[in-house]
């Protein structure tokens, strides 16, 4: 099974959005390779001008069609813009494909939502806000007093996750512990159930020397305490970070992961992982 895993388009001006969202999808339909599943990880727009967040997202709904694939999609901070910036409970592309069978995302009140791909169960989480906009989530931080997710939440999808009988990846907008700009709600989660395999995240841009200045360019990070690894698959946009990045997945029938990582403006692959049956055998 192959699934493409992105993130961080952050633009806010259509054109760039489109230019920057088709040189990928095109270079993926050059490949001639079939893809399952379109894992988007936040940050698919940014900014506060609704007219131009409303056309960035009817952008990301037509480019993502042209892979026909489901798409899994969690907010990133940048999609709470908006909310922030204006006291609006406006969520662009949320609230645009909310009634699309094809794109798959929690309710918009909800920290995680999971999906089962080739004998994994997949837990997605990122931002998450309340449609009254009493409360919302951005950057590991919670805004508002009536969060209604307590720390017991947390532990509930931890028990749920160790009682799943097989492998779990954990895919996220944010980083836990030990990699780049963690989130400290992302930390509510640990420790980590034994049958976790991997966690992918974005928002720490590879390359960008001003907010991902700690490890600019480390792909593979440790999660502190842990034995499992985390990776950084960001970022789609060319304008922070030096190329426009994302990550090929593979999961086989055999229990192994293998993850490439590729850029899409030289169209070339630039580093590949494969995670073995237990991830300390990574070769």
């Amino acid at each position: 099974m192959r699934i493409w895993v992105h993130s961080d388009l952050q633009l806010d001006e259509p054109a760039q959005a489109e230019a920057v969202l088709s040189t990928a999808v095109n270079d993926l339909l050059k490949l001639q390779i079939s893809i399952d599943a379109v894992w988007c990880l936040g940050d698919a727009h940014c900014g506060t001008n609704e007219a131009a967040l409303q056309s960035v997202a009817a952008i990301n709904i037509a480019q993502l069609q042209r892979l026909q694939a489901p798409v899994y999609y969690v907010m990133g901070n940048h999609e709470t813009d908006i909310r922030r910036a204006q006291g609006v409970s406006n969520f662009p592309l949320h609230d645009l494909v909310t009634d699309n069978p094809n794109w798959h995302m929690a309710a918009l009140d909800e920290f995680y939502f999971c999906a089962e791909f080739n004998g994994y169960l997949v837990v997605f989480m990122g931002d998450h806000a309340a449609q009254d906009g009493s409360w919302w989530t951005s950057a590991g931080c919670i805004n508002g007093d009536a969060y209604p997710h307590s720390p017991d939440s947390y532990n509930k999808l931890r028990r749920l996750i160790s009682d799943y009988d097989g492998p779990v990846i954990i895919a996220s907008h944010y980083a836990f512990p030990g990699g780049q700009r963690p989130s400290r709600l992302m930390e509510r989660l640990l420790p980590l159930p034994e049958n976790v395999r991997l966690h992918l995240h974005g928002h720490a841009h590879i390359g960008d020397l001003v907010w991902n200045k700690e490890r600019p360019w480390q792909r593979e990070n440790p999660i502190t305490g842990h034995t499992q690894k985390q990776f950084n698959i960001s970022a789609l946009e060319s304008l922070r970070s030096p190329g426009s990045h994302s990550a090929l997945m593979e999961l086989s029938s055999d229990g192994s992961v293998a993850l490439h990582i590729r850029c899409h403006l030289e169209k070339k692959w630039l580093v590949h992982f494969q995670i073995s049956k237990r991830i300390e055998d990574k070769q």
